[in-house]
Order: structure tokens, then sequence, then C-alpha cells
């Protein structure tokens, strides 16, 4: 690689002369002899003589370094070359310096020098804009750390007036760099006319004609409490860059504050799950949105940008203040929600409605004109096709009878002026003029709507063939990385292209995501309608990228959450297409499942069946989606819904399929079992199994085995639990060590549990220490607890008190060495049991207290009754008739563990001389857990 950046060398070769021929050759491609001789040369007797010096110097070091004969090619490759090829941080990154930096250079032309200045100047300005391109994509915070760096970018020229005016909004307020920046903006602005002040580069306002809006939200962002906001405006009208602008502004405050895209969000499950992947990635999405409140506190503001889809706001305003009353929500949308006492417009809600920006009257000078907010974006967008572009006495009249043709809509101003990329500003005047009747509806247009339409065609027209295909094509998502744009047939140019004719906007701080404007969308839907096929072509290239990007990552890629909505889209269209697989739908449940969205995903799913029954896709589709609605809705806690769901199903045709069948039925397994029902649980587990056996499903034939054990130890079926043992641990040999390792642990467990012989015990203790040794082997630490656990435990069943008091010290100290605690409880159950056993009746209380504690974290019940089985012994001389009730209680009780039945009915007869009665009553825990913190206290 020749180095030319902060240097120059080509690895261990400095000759200077030798190099500048590389140098210009690598940048300006194939030069002939006599150019570059008389370039380097131009005092020399025989210049074409000290070329072939220096050229064969260069070949010596590098024989392929320079080529050719009489037209010299480079054949190393250059870093200058490459930096201007390189994007945002990319391109940072790999800037070493300015071009050719304290390089001397000897005897060259003026010519020579004066190129070496230019690419110099073009690099670093490349770096510049670069920068500043990071910055206007990042949030607040680093868009100002990347602004400094585009202001120092050393080896470039003093800013532009242009590039301070893009420089300036990206500098936090207050700083320094804000100063410094204003500072030479207004310098060299001084000087000029009363024209020209208004004109040059557009004012560098922090929002352009949006001053007062922004100081009114952020004086009601301000005050204490809770509370909202609502913006409405039409499409376009500028209410996502006002959200933008208050992000900003709420960061240099330091202020907790979060902007949400709420675009497309239909329900107020899908805003909670965006609200929370804004500010707590990866945590599950229950009901409502109280689950934050650990994450927005008191001071928080939330920006929801964009709620057009959602029909019930003020539902979504109520749910939010009663869930969290002490944060401010500022929502944007094109509707604003009802009023009335039972809507969420109040008098504590703040309504902020947007129109045109302020334009010049008629009679107005040009000093008037330019200090219009109108104009002031007119002319800020107009330089960004025609750098030379500036408001003066030439052109005032006619910038501000566009802006009041269009009442100010920020996005019309914004099209008309990408029209001067192909047009005089006669011409965009003319055509505003000449389409004016168009402009005003019946009702007058105060808001610009009608404008938009009109403007936002005649920018369609504008535009090359293939940017408007790629429009067609890019209409179909919500939003995308620039990454995936080629996958959807757009190619870089096309979406630059789109981008500098303001179809396409960077909308989301801190993120590189583009998307469409929004309030171009009824023109995109009628253009799309026009070209069938060409939308057909995109649905399908939509769906084939992201179903294919999303099955080659695992469910739980945090990456796949900022692609859910295209997913989801995706999932829809090859419904309609015939395309879409059971497979996909099932890794679209593992992504809810595991991504903690089981409520929305619920919802979700329910669309999707509905979809797929319209659409007739495959009984396997269609079974796929609709277990994975009955899942989530078990996964939500919605119980009832879930059952009913499995209900219909098996009563349905697609029950004729097995595999369907058997994951119904696991599922209605495990509904019974949360309500209780687990001899029923038993039957359809059962069911379930034999099905999985038929089929050769191995996995679920394992895992429906290992939650089977699980009900039967709960019940008491020793027999049946023997059986299901010796066919699990049959499967172990098949299995990869760690998951066999795995179904090990879970065996023991049950194991630990049953009644046995001490011969039988002492069998386990081997197995309990191999458990152990695996853990320490394959640095599980799950693994090595458990077998902590059970080896401690054993040793307490064998009566080997001492032992045990040895384990349960080793068993400390890999929780201290491993700085995790799976479950406190299990540890000071067994510490309590063993004080006991030694006679430690202080001690003993000490560690049930602290069980108790640990118990109320973990919410087992079953270790609650585990607790009063152990102090029972100790509590009867403290409450006999409260602990004769308790165990009459646990004996009989639906809720409790066979084992756990067992020893509360020979507790009874032991102190009590009492035989278990009859009863259907459930074990009331908290109750429990009330009388036994009185009772253990002391």
């Amino acid at each position: 690689m020749l180095i030319t950046l902060g240097d120059l060398h080509l690895g261990s070769f400095r000759k200077v002369k030798s190099l500048l021929l590389l140098v210009f050759v690598g940048l300006e491609g194939p030069t002939p002899r006599r150019q570059l001789a008389a370039l380097l040369w131009p005092r020399a007797a025989k210049p074409e003589v000290s070329l072939r010096v220096a050229l064969h110097a260069l070949r010596e070091h590098d024989g392929g370094a320079l080529g050719g004969d009489e037209r010299l090619v480079a054949g190393v490759a250059c870093d200058a070359a490459a930096l201007l090829s390189l994007r945002g941080e990319a391109a940072w990154e790999a800037y070493r310096g300015p071009f050719l930096h304290g390089v001397n250079l000897p005897d060259v032309s003026g010519e020579f020098e004066e190129w070496v200045l230019a690419q110099r100047e073009r690099l670093a300005r490349h770096v510049q804009d670069e920068a500043l391109r990071v910055a206007e994509g990042s949030e607040p915070g680093r868009a100002a750390v990347w602004a400094q760096r585009a202001r120092g970018v050393p080896g470039a020229p003093p800013m532009e007036p242009g590039v301070l005016a893009r420089l300036l909004p990206l500098t936090l307020p207050g700083s320094a760099l804000e100063a410094e920046v204003r500072a030479e903006l207004a310098e060299l602005t001084a000087g000029a006319p009363a024209e020209a002040r208004g004109s040059g580069k557009a004012p560098a306002h922090r929002m352009l004609g949006r001053e007062a809006e922004l100081d009114a939200l952020l004086a009601w962002a301000a005050a204490p409490g809770g509370g909202a906001a609502v913006v409405v405006g039409p499409g376009g009208i500028g209410k996502s860059t006002l959200a933008r602008e208050v992000l900003r502004e709420l960061t240099r405050l330091e202020r907790p504050v979060t902007l949400v895209n709420a675009e497309g969000a239909q329900s107020d499950a899908d805003v909670a799950v965006r609200v929370a992947a804004a500010c707590a990635p990866g945590r599950p999405v229950p009901q409502g949105f109280g689950f934050l409140r650990d994450v927005l506190g008191a001071g928080s503001v939330v920006l929801l940008d964009g709620l057009d889809a959602l029909e019930d706001l003020s539902g979504l305003l109520s749910v939010v203040r009663a869930d969290l009353p002490e944060v401010r929500w500022v929502l944007t949308g094109r509707r604003a929600p009802r009023g009335g006492p039972d809507g969420g417009l109040d008098t504590g809600t703040f309504l902020l409605p947007l129109s045109g920006l302020s334009q010049a009257a008629p009679e107005a000078d040009v000093t008037q004109i330019a200090a219009s907010g109108a104009a002031q974006l007119f002319v800020r967008e107009a330089g960004r096709v025609r750098r030379d572009f500036t408001l003066g006495a030439g052109n005032a009249a006619l910038i501000a009878g566009i802006t009041r043709r269009l009442a100010g809509h920020p996005l019309a101003i914004a099209l008309a002026a990408s029209w001067l990329r192909v047009e005089d500003l006669d011409a965009v005047y003319g055509r505003v003029l000449h389409e004016a009747g168009a402009l005003t509806a019946a009702g007058g247009d105060s808001d610009g709507r009608r404008g938009l339409n009109v403007v936002a065609q005649r920018s369609w027209d504008l535009l090359p063939a293939g940017a408007r295909a790629a429009a067609l094509r890019l209409s179909v998502a919500p939003d995308f990385d620039p990454l995936h744009a080629l996958a959807l047939g757009v190619t870089p140019d096309e979406l630059d292209t789109l981008l500098t004719h303001s179809f396409a906007e960077a909308y989301l701080p801190g993120s590189e995501r583009l998307r469409l404007y929004p309030a171009l969308g009824g023109l995109l839907a009628a253009q799309g309608a026009a070209h069938p096929d060409l939308m057909r072509g995109a649905r399908e290239a939509h769906a084939a990228h992201y179903l294919g990007w999303f099955t080659a990552r695992a469910p739980e890629d945090p990456a796949v959450d900022a692609e859910r909505e295209n997913i989801l889209i995706a999932c829809r269209a090859a419904l309609t297409l015939g395309t879409l697989e059971a497979a996909h739908a099932e890794h679209l449940l593992a992504h809810h499942d595991r991504r903690g969205l089981q409520g929305p995903g619920t919802e979700t799913f329910a669309a999707l069946a509905d979809d797929a029954e319209d659409a007739q896709a495959p009984a396997q589709v269609q079974a796929a989606l609709q277990v994975a609605c009955m899942w989530l809705a078990y996964g939500a806690g919605r119980l009832l819904d879930a059952q009913t769901l499995a209900g219909q199903f098996l009563a349905g045709p697609l029950a004729a399929d097995r595999t369907s069948r058997m994951k119904v039925l696991n599922t209605l397994a495990a509904v019974r079992a949360t309500q209780g029902q687990i001899q029923a649980s038993v039957d359809l587990l059962g069911q379930a199994l034999a099905l999985a056996v038929e089929l050769g499903d191995r996995m679920r034939t394992l895992f429906y085995r290992l939650n089977l054990l699980t009900h039967l130890t709960f019940l008491g079926n020793a027999p049946e639990l023997r059986l299901q043992l010796t066919a699990l641990e049959a499967q172990l040999p098949d299995l990869p060590p760690l998951l066999a390792w795995q179904v090990r642990q879970s065996a023991l467990g049950v194991r630990v549990y049953l009644p046995a012989t001490d011969e039988e015990r002492e069998a386990l203790l081997v197995e309990a220490g191999a458990l152990l040794e695996a853990g320490r082997t394959l640095r599980v630490q799950s693994l090595e607890f458990h077998g902590h656990e059970f080896r401690t435990q054993l040793a307490l069943h064998l009566r080997r008190w001492r032992q045990a008091e040895g384990w349960l010290a080793e068993w400390r100290a890999h929780i201290a060495a491993s700085g995790k605690v799976p479950d406190e409880t299990s540890l000071t159950l067994v510490d309590t049991e063993l004080h006991y056993a030694r006679g430690r009746t202080p001690q003993a209380r000490r560690s049930a207290r602290l069980a108790l504690r640990a118990s109320e974290r973990s919410g087992n019940p079953w270790q609650v009754l585990q607790l009063l089985l152990l102090s029972a012994r100790d509590l009867s001389a403290r409450d006999p008739d409260g602990l004769r009730r308790w165990l009459l209680q646990a004996a009989q009780a639906g809720n409790a563990h066979s084992q756990q039945r067992a020893q509360a009915g020979a507790l009874l007869l032991e102190l009590f001389g009492l035989p278990p009665q009859d009863s259907a009553d459930l074990l009331d825990v908290p109750a429990l857990r009330v009388w036994l913190t009185g009772h253990l206290a002391g």
C-alpha cells in the first residue's frame, strides 16, 4: 500500500521523486511519461532521463509498482484513492493526516504544487463531509462529538458559510463549539448588504421557522411531574423534525429523554414494544407500561413520533398516565385524540398544532423575506442542489411567492427547491404559479396539504426513471437499513438521488436507518397502483430477502428487533405470494418467545393466522401460525385464550396432522398445569409424548418426558416416575455431552426427593459428584451449583451431618467465587435443615428467616411450605393450634407436592396424633408466609 496520508512511503522505500510519480499516476490514472517529466522535473536539462532514474529506483524496490512504457500505470494501491471510497466512520479512521503532510516537494512545477494542494483539500473535505454525515445520523451527544471532529479535520480549508450552517445544528446548545461556529458565521456575513445577509446560505437557526414551537415544548418539558403534549399537523409539516430537535436540546440539558419511532404502531402493545426497544433493549414486554418504571423515572421525557396508525390515542394516553404517572409524553401525529372527560385530552394536555412556516407578505422587502422561515428553508434546500444559490434583490420576490403559494409547507418547499437541479428559479416560480388554482381547497389550505400533493407529483416527474422505480421498491418497507437496499433492487446512486430530491430521510438519531417520507405515501400508493408488475416484484424481493436474512440468524439476535416490522410485512406478503413456510412461522414464534414479546406476539400471530386462512395457505403453515398464537397467549398469562384456541384447534380439521396435534396437546398440558389441574396435564402430556415417539421426534420426546417427570413428582406416582426415568436415561448415549449432563441433572433432581434406601442414596451421591465434576470441567455454573446442592442434600438424607456441613461450606465458596446465586433459597433451606439436625435452634431460626425472605423474591410456593415442614417441631411449642391447622391443610392440599403432603401427614401423627383429613382446600401460601414471618421472629 502506498502511504500518502500524513506521510509518504511504500513500505521501507522513501525516495520522494520516485514516489511522487506513483502518487500522481495512482490518483489520476495512466499518464504519459512526457507529462510526468514536465510536472516533476520542469527545470531539468533532460527531464526524461531524470524520470528514467527515478522510475528505475522505484522498480528496484517493487517491480510491479509502476508498469507500462509510454503511459505509466500504477500497480499498487494508494491509501488516498481508497479513502475516497470510504464512508462514515471508516473514512475518519482511515485518515491518518493531510495528503503528503510534511513532504518536501523539490523542484517540482507550480502546476504539480497546485495539484497537491487541491488533492489535500479534496481528501480533507471528503473526511469532513463524512464526519458531518455521521453526526447528522447520530443521537445528540454523539452528534456533537462528530461535529467537533468535522470542525477540526487536519488539512481542511476554512469552512464556508454553507458548511458552517450545516455544522451549527449538530452542536450542543451552549457549548463552546456552538459559540465559535455562530461567531464565525456572523463574521462571514456581517459585511454583506442586507439582501446578501438574507441570502448566502440559509441562516443557521436550530429549527427554521419553528423556534416558538420548540421553546414552548421545552418549557412544557421542564415542568415537574408527568403529563402529555400532543403535536398535530399534516404529513410533512415538520412534526418529526421538531421531535428530533427536542431530543437534542433535552440531551444537552442532561434530561432523560427517549425518541421512539411509532410509525405503523396499531395498538398499545405495539407502542410498548417500541418504547422498551428504545430504552430497555431485550427486556420482556408484559401488558401495559408499568414494567418500565425502573427505566423511565420521574422527569423522563418520551417522544412518540408518528402515531398515525393508532386509532385510540386517548386510550394510549390513559394507559401511560396510569402506568407511568411521573413521565412526560410527547405524541406526534396527524390526528388529535378526542376530548371529553373520558378522552385523552383534558386540561392537563398540551395541544400544539403545526401549520406552515411563516411567509413574507406580498409587500415585504428583501430583509423581511430573508427573515421568514419559509424563505430560509427554500434557500437552504436550494443550496443542496446549487451550491452558489443565494437570496438577493433579484430573486427574493420569486422565493417569497413560491413559499406563499405552498402555504409554507416544509416538505412541499423542500421538493420545489429540488427542482432547481433541472430548471431555473423563474421556471420553478412559473410552474407553482400556473398550478396555484390546484393548491387551494374549497375550505382553505392553511396547512399546505394540497400544495404538497401537486409539488410531490412534479418532483416525482423530475426523478430519473431508475429512482422512481427505486422509490416504489422501497415503498414496500416502513424503513430500512441502507445495507439492505441493494438486496431490494436499489443501487447506492438511486438511494442518493432519493435523498437529494427529498423523497427519503434519515429519521432516527443514532441510527443509519432511512425511510421514504411518510407524507408521500399517497403519491407512492397511486404510482404503485399504476405499476402492478413492479410492485409485485418489489414485494417478492422484499419477502425473500427479509425472510432469508431472518432465518439465517438466531431468533433472539438483537439485530432482528430493528427489522421486526419488515419481517412481519414479509410474512404477510409471502402468505399472499404462497411462499411462506411453516419454518418461517416457527422462527418468528421463537423470536417473540425468547425476546419476551408474548403479549404483542399473540396479537401478531392472531392476525397472521387470519391472513393465512384468507389466503388458503397450506395446512402446515396455518397450523404453525395458530400453534404460535396459542403458545404465546399461554406465555402472556392469557390462559383462557390459550385454552380456547387449543380446544378449537383440536376440534378442527388441522388437528389431523400429527405434528401439529402434538404441539397443541403440549400447549394445553402447560395451560392445565398452570391452572393447577396436574392430572389433566399429565394425561395431555402423555398423549403428546406418545405422538413424539411415534413421529421419531427425539428432542420433543426428551423435553416432553422431562416435563412429565415434573408433574409426576408432584402427583407422587412413583411407579410411573421410575418408568419414565428409565426411558429418559436410555436416551442419554445419543445426546450431545452438555445436553446429556443437563438431562442427568434433571433426573437426579427427581431421584433425590423420591423415597429410597440408604444404598440407593449412596449411588445417587456418586452421580451428584459426577455432576459436580462435569460442571467444573465444562465450566457450566448451573451443573456445578446443582452438583453441590444434590450432594449436600443427600448427605442430610443419609444423616451425615458433619459431611453435609463441609459440603455446604464448599457450596457457599462456589457461590462466592462465581458471583452468581442461581437459587439462594435452596441453600438457606439446606442450612436451616442442617442447623435443626445439629441442635442449633437459634441459628436455624435465623436461616429460616433468610430463606423466607429469599422465597418471596423467587415466588416459589414450594419453598414456603418446605420451610413450614423443616421448622414444624420448633413452631409446635410457639403456636401448636396454628401449626396443626397448617399441617392439616398441607397434608391434603391439591397445590402441594406429593412428598410435602406425605411429610405433613407424618408430622401430624408425630406431633398431634392426628391422621390427615379429607379436604378440597388449596394451601393459602400468602397467609402461611405471614404466619411464618410472625412465629420465626426472635
